[in-house]
């Protein structure tokens, strides 16, 4: 069972751990990262989310960012970062090309006995990728959704009711969905709203301020 350092209401660690599953039925507030992969494509900017495995006991089959995974006890965004995009989507990547954004403090009730109390160190990476030739951790990630930032921005501000994307799984042809808010995890501050739009401030050139 994968334990986490519990940490305080400050974000910082008090020493103790705790056993995933009761983290989610206590409420203890626990450390996670979170990234967003942006890009380039035939002229158009692109963001990568993440459609979660159908078997995930939190928000199963919904989409996220491209990665997100929790720190397990001992480990920090240098450490797991780097670990998680490899493991989710097959990627190398130095935690040196990641631009860290800041830290979110969410919190979610997502079923009875499931909380999420979570500080949330989220990064973005700059990054020419392939959709297509991900390796996705079937466990994890049950296929990745490419979206146009300026539809997602369009989505996420209730212009909108849906967005047409890209969804590509392990083995398949890429498929085209249209998504709308109620597919992606649940959140209470715009989450995907602000990302995005820190997305289009990059892809225009602003490197300065870029924060959550």
């Amino acid at each position: 069972m994968e334990t986490f350092d519990i940490l305080d209401c400050r974000g910082e660690k008090t020493g103790e751990t705790i056993a995933r599953d009761d983290a989610h039925r206590t409420g203890a507030w626990h450390g996670a990262f979170h990234c967003l992969i942006i890009y380039e494509r035939d002229g158009r900017r692109q963001a990568l989310f993440q459609k979660r495995s159908l078997h995930k006991k939190i928000a199963p089959g919904k989409f996220d960012v491209s990665v997100g995974g929790h720190y397990s006890a001992g480990e920090d965004a240098a450490a797991a970062g780097p670990r998680e995009i490899r493991e989710e989507l097959g990627i190398e990547v130095k935690f040196a090309d990641l631009i860290r954004l800041g830290r979110r403090v969410f919190v979610y009730c997502f079923t009875a006995d499931g909380t999420e109390c979570e500080f949330q160190d989220i990064f973005l990476l700059p990054r020419a990728i392939e959709p297509a030739k991900l390796a996705l951790q079937q466990e994890e990630v049950d296929g990745a959704l490419e979206m146009e930032v300026e539809q997602g921005i369009e989505l996420f501000s209730g212009k909108v009711r849906n967005a047409d994307a890209s969804l590509y799984k392990t083995g398949m042809m890429v498929k085209r969905v249209s998504v709308a808010m109620c597919d992606f995890v649940p959140c209470l501050d715009s989450y995907y709203l602000k990302l995005l739009l820190i997305a289009r401030r990059y892809f225009d050139g602003e490197r300065a301020l870029l924060v959550i």
